[in-house]
């Protein structure tokens, strides 16, 4: 039975990856939003000014860390057995 047990994704790295992802689009989402949710998602006053100034910046690092979040929802989503490819990945894999 224990190869079946195996083969059960963990929950709570589905869970993980779910809320990872779910977080990563909403920042992909503010980006096109504009300096209103910039505003009210929490981001600093120098953030949102400079999003209405048109800087680049807040897009870039909305971007940034959209893409961290991503790549923490695909190592979850791994991990629990979901998709492949991350687990065999570096020097430190078996």
């Amino acid at each position: 039975m224990t190869g079946v047990a195996a083969l059960r994704p963990n929950p709570w790295l589905v869970a993980a990856g779910a809320l990872s992802a779910v977080a990563a689009i909403l920042h992909i989402c503010i980006i096109f939003g504009g300096p209103e949710w910039y505003r009210f998602f929490g981001a600093g006053g120098d953030m949102v000014r400079a999003a209405q100034a048109g800087s680049s910046t807040p897009a870039i690092y909305a971007s940034v860390i959209a893409i961290i979040l991503f790549s923490w929802s695909a190592y979850a989503f791994s991990g629990a057995g979901l998709s492949l490819g991350f687990r065999s990945f570096g020097p430190l894999s078996s």
